[in-house]
Protein backbone atom coordinates (compact mmCIF):
# COMPACT_ATOMS: atom_id res chain seq x y z
CA UNK A 1 0.00 0.00 0.00
CA UNK A 2 1.47 3.45 -0.63
CA UNK A 3 1.79 5.81 1.78
CA UNK A 4 -1.27 8.13 -0.41
CA UNK A 5 -3.39 5.20 0.41
CA UNK A 6 -2.09 4.77 3.79
CA UNK A 7 -2.92 8.42 4.26
CA UNK A 8 -6.33 8.55 3.06
CA UNK A 9 -7.14 5.15 5.00
CA UNK A 10 -6.40 7.26 7.76
CA UNK A 11 -8.48 10.27 6.98
CA UNK A 12 -11.24 8.01 6.08
CA UNK A 13 -10.94 6.29 9.30
CA UNK A 14 -10.94 9.92 10.82
CA UNK A 15 -14.14 11.51 9.21
CA UNK A 16 -15.84 8.04 10.33
CA UNK A 17 -14.45 8.30 14.12
CA UNK A 18 -15.28 12.29 13.85
CA UNK A 19 -18.94 11.47 12.12
CA UNK A 20 -19.77 8.52 15.07
CA UNK A 21 -18.66 11.12 17.80
CA UNK A 22 -21.22 13.42 16.62
CA UNK A 23 -24.08 11.26 16.19
CA UNK A 24 -23.75 9.87 19.93
CA UNK A 25 -23.36 13.95 21.59
CA UNK A 26 -26.67 14.75 19.37
CA UNK A 27 -27.96 11.25 21.19
CA UNK A 28 -27.02 11.72 24.41
CA UNK A 29 -27.87 15.80 24.71
CA UNK A 30 -31.55 14.63 23.05
CA UNK A 31 -31.84 11.67 26.21
CA UNK A 32 -30.25 14.01 28.89
CA UNK A 33 -32.36 17.34 27.64
CA UNK A 34 -35.96 15.17 27.68
CA UNK A 35 -35.56 13.98 30.93
CA UNK A 36 -34.74 17.04 32.38
CA UNK A 37 -36.70 19.63 30.59
CA UNK A 38 -39.72 16.87 29.00
CA UNK A 39 -39.98 15.73 25.47
CA UNK A 40 -42.84 18.38 24.53
CA UNK A 41 -40.69 21.43 24.94
CA UNK A 42 -37.54 20.02 23.61
CA UNK A 43 -36.66 21.30 20.35
CA UNK A 44 -34.33 20.67 17.78
CA UNK A 45 -32.21 23.46 18.50
CA UNK A 46 -31.66 23.04 21.94
CA UNK A 47 -30.24 19.54 21.10
CA UNK A 48 -27.58 21.26 18.54
CA UNK A 49 -26.57 23.63 21.10
CA UNK A 50 -26.07 20.92 23.47
CA UNK A 51 -23.99 18.87 21.57
CA UNK A 52 -21.86 21.64 20.06
CA UNK A 53 -23.32 21.57 16.46
CA UNK A 54 -25.72 23.43 14.09
CA UNK A 55 -29.51 22.47 13.56
CA UNK A 56 -28.86 21.72 10.16
CA UNK A 57 -25.52 19.25 11.00
CA UNK A 58 -28.20 17.88 13.87
CA UNK A 59 -30.51 16.79 10.20
CA UNK A 60 -27.55 15.27 8.80
CA UNK A 61 -27.80 12.50 11.44
CA UNK A 62 -31.65 12.32 12.57
CA UNK A 63 -34.89 13.21 10.87
CA UNK A 64 -36.21 14.59 14.16
CA UNK A 65 -36.02 15.00 18.09
CA UNK A 66 -37.73 11.76 18.37
CA UNK A 67 -35.36 9.69 16.69
CA UNK A 68 -32.52 11.33 18.41
CA UNK A 69 -33.69 10.30 21.13
CA UNK A 70 -34.54 7.31 20.50
CA UNK A 71 -31.08 6.74 18.74
CA UNK A 72 -29.79 4.22 15.44
CA UNK A 73 -27.81 1.89 17.85
CA UNK A 74 -31.15 -0.26 19.57
CA UNK A 75 -30.44 -3.48 18.64
CA UNK A 76 -27.90 -2.70 15.90
CA UNK A 77 -27.49 -5.97 14.13
CA UNK A 78 -25.07 -6.64 11.01
CA UNK A 79 -27.12 -9.24 8.81
CA UNK A 80 -24.14 -11.16 7.60
CA UNK A 81 -22.42 -11.28 11.41
CA UNK A 82 -25.99 -13.20 12.73
CA UNK A 83 -26.52 -15.68 10.14
CA UNK A 84 -22.90 -16.50 11.25
CA UNK A 85 -23.00 -16.64 14.44
CA UNK A 86 -26.59 -18.79 14.44
CA UNK A 87 -25.10 -21.17 11.78
CA UNK A 88 -21.71 -21.80 14.37
CA UNK A 89 -23.78 -22.48 17.18
CA UNK A 90 -24.51 -25.68 18.45
CA UNK A 91 -28.16 -25.11 18.60
CA UNK A 92 -30.78 -22.85 17.36
CA UNK A 93 -31.16 -21.49 21.47
CA UNK A 94 -27.53 -21.20 21.75
CA UNK A 95 -27.32 -19.20 18.62
CA UNK A 96 -29.82 -16.94 20.38
CA UNK A 97 -27.62 -16.67 23.30
CA UNK A 98 -24.28 -16.09 21.30
CA UNK A 99 -26.31 -13.10 19.25
CA UNK A 100 -27.54 -11.62 22.42
CA UNK A 101 -23.72 -12.05 24.16
CA UNK A 102 -22.26 -10.15 21.04
CA UNK A 103 -24.85 -7.05 21.86
CA UNK A 104 -23.98 -7.35 25.27
CA UNK A 105 -20.22 -6.64 24.51
CA UNK A 106 -20.97 -3.84 22.01
CA UNK A 107 -23.26 -2.07 24.96
CA UNK A 108 -21.64 -2.77 28.32
CA UNK A 109 -19.67 0.34 28.18
CA UNK A 110 -22.55 2.30 27.62
CA UNK A 111 -24.77 1.82 30.84
CA UNK A 112 -25.67 5.35 31.47
CA UNK A 113 -27.33 6.01 28.06
CA UNK A 114 -28.68 2.95 28.00
CA UNK A 115 -30.55 3.55 31.40
CA UNK A 116 -31.58 7.04 29.98
CA UNK A 117 -33.29 5.98 27.12
CA UNK A 118 -35.07 2.73 28.97
CA UNK A 119 -36.16 5.68 31.34
CA UNK A 120 -37.45 8.11 28.62
CA UNK A 121 -39.59 5.00 26.99
CA UNK A 122 -40.94 4.95 30.01
CA UNK A 123 -41.73 8.02 30.71
CA UNK A 124 -43.25 8.80 27.43
CA UNK A 125 -45.34 5.31 25.81
CA UNK A 126 -45.41 7.07 22.61
CA UNK A 127 -42.02 7.12 21.84
CA UNK A 128 -42.36 2.96 22.02
CA UNK A 129 -43.39 2.94 18.54
CA UNK A 130 -40.77 4.16 17.65
CA UNK A 131 -38.95 1.76 19.27
CA UNK A 132 -41.15 -0.90 17.94
CA UNK A 133 -39.64 -0.35 14.35
CA UNK A 134 -35.96 -1.15 15.46
CA UNK A 135 -37.26 -4.12 17.14
CA UNK A 136 -39.07 -5.49 14.18
CA UNK A 137 -35.60 -4.97 11.89
CA UNK A 138 -33.85 -7.14 14.01
CA UNK A 139 -36.45 -9.58 14.42
CA UNK A 140 -36.29 -9.80 10.70
CA UNK A 141 -32.76 -10.22 10.75
CA UNK A 142 -32.65 -13.11 13.76
CA UNK A 143 -35.69 -14.73 11.56
CA UNK A 144 -33.71 -14.96 8.65
CA UNK A 145 -30.60 -16.40 10.36
CA UNK A 146 -32.23 -19.34 11.95
CA UNK A 147 -34.13 -19.68 8.66
CA UNK A 148 -30.70 -20.11 6.92
CA UNK A 149 -29.25 -22.68 9.46
CA UNK A 150 -32.74 -24.42 8.95
CA UNK A 151 -33.64 -24.28 5.59
CA UNK A 152 -36.85 -22.52 6.15
CA UNK A 153 -38.32 -19.13 4.84
CA UNK A 154 -37.89 -16.28 7.34
CA UNK A 155 -41.31 -15.51 7.74
CA UNK A 156 -42.53 -18.96 8.84
CA UNK A 157 -43.64 -19.59 12.12
CA UNK A 158 -40.32 -21.49 14.38
CA UNK A 159 -38.24 -18.52 13.21
CA UNK A 160 -40.17 -15.48 13.60
CA UNK A 161 -40.80 -17.07 17.83
CA UNK A 162 -36.97 -17.63 17.90
CA UNK A 163 -36.43 -14.39 17.00
CA UNK A 164 -39.14 -13.16 19.42
CA UNK A 165 -38.04 -15.39 22.13
CA UNK A 166 -34.44 -13.53 21.26
CA UNK A 167 -35.81 -10.07 21.73
CA UNK A 168 -37.41 -10.32 24.72
CA UNK A 169 -34.55 -12.98 26.68
CA UNK A 170 -32.34 -9.24 25.65
CA UNK A 171 -34.98 -6.71 26.89
CA UNK A 172 -35.44 -8.40 29.79
CA UNK A 173 -31.51 -8.81 30.28
CA UNK A 174 -30.90 -5.12 29.65
CA UNK A 175 -34.27 -4.25 32.07
CA UNK A 176 -32.02 -6.21 35.14
CA UNK A 177 -29.21 -4.53 34.26
CA UNK A 178 -30.03 -0.91 34.26
CA UNK A 179 -32.02 -1.25 36.70
CA UNK A 180 -29.44 -2.26 40.08
CA UNK A 181 -29.98 -5.59 39.79
CA UNK A 182 -26.63 -6.13 41.53
CA UNK A 183 -23.41 -5.51 39.43
CA UNK A 184 -22.89 -8.06 37.49
CA UNK A 185 -22.29 -7.00 34.11
CA UNK A 186 -24.94 -6.93 30.80
CA UNK A 187 -23.10 -10.17 29.42
CA UNK A 188 -24.15 -11.96 32.67
CA UNK A 189 -27.79 -10.95 33.04
CA UNK A 190 -28.24 -12.16 29.19
CA UNK A 191 -26.01 -15.84 29.95
CA UNK A 192 -28.33 -16.26 33.14
CA UNK A 193 -31.70 -14.80 31.11
CA UNK A 194 -30.97 -17.24 27.67
CA UNK A 195 -29.76 -19.86 30.24
CA UNK A 196 -32.79 -19.99 32.02
CA UNK A 197 -34.57 -19.79 28.68
CA UNK A 198 -32.98 -22.84 27.57
CA UNK A 199 -33.19 -24.78 30.72
CA UNK A 200 -37.31 -24.55 30.64
CA UNK A 201 -37.63 -25.47 26.60
CA UNK A 202 -35.64 -28.60 27.73
CA UNK A 203 -37.66 -29.18 30.58
CA UNK A 204 -40.97 -28.83 28.39
CA UNK A 205 -39.45 -30.86 25.81
CA UNK A 206 -38.61 -33.66 28.32
CA UNK A 207 -42.56 -33.37 29.40
CA UNK A 208 -43.63 -33.11 26.41
CA UNK A 209 -42.17 -36.76 25.67
CA UNK A 210 -43.55 -38.44 28.24
CA UNK A 211 -43.07 -41.11 30.66
CA UNK A 212 -41.54 -44.38 29.73
CA UNK A 213 -40.04 -42.77 26.57
CA UNK A 214 -43.12 -42.31 24.70
CA UNK A 215 -42.93 -40.05 21.77
CA UNK A 216 -44.32 -36.77 21.63
CA UNK A 217 -44.46 -33.59 19.05
CA UNK A 218 -41.08 -32.28 20.67
CA UNK A 219 -39.44 -29.33 20.39
CA UNK A 220 -37.27 -27.58 18.00
CA UNK A 221 -35.31 -25.66 20.29
CA UNK A 222 -32.22 -27.96 20.17
CA UNK A 223 -32.40 -27.96 16.49
CA UNK A 224 -29.12 -28.57 14.85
Amino acid sequence: MTDAAVAQRDHEGLRERKKRATREALHDAALRLTLERGLEHLTVDEISAAAGVSPRTFFNYFPGKEQAIIGDDLLMADAGQVTGIMARAASVLDGMEAIALELAAATATRREQVQQRWQVITRYPALITRMFARLEEFNAVVASAVAARLGGAPDDAYPQLMAAMTTTGIRVAVQRWTTGHGDDPLEQHMAEVFGLLKGELAAAQGRDEGPRGTTGCGLRGGVS
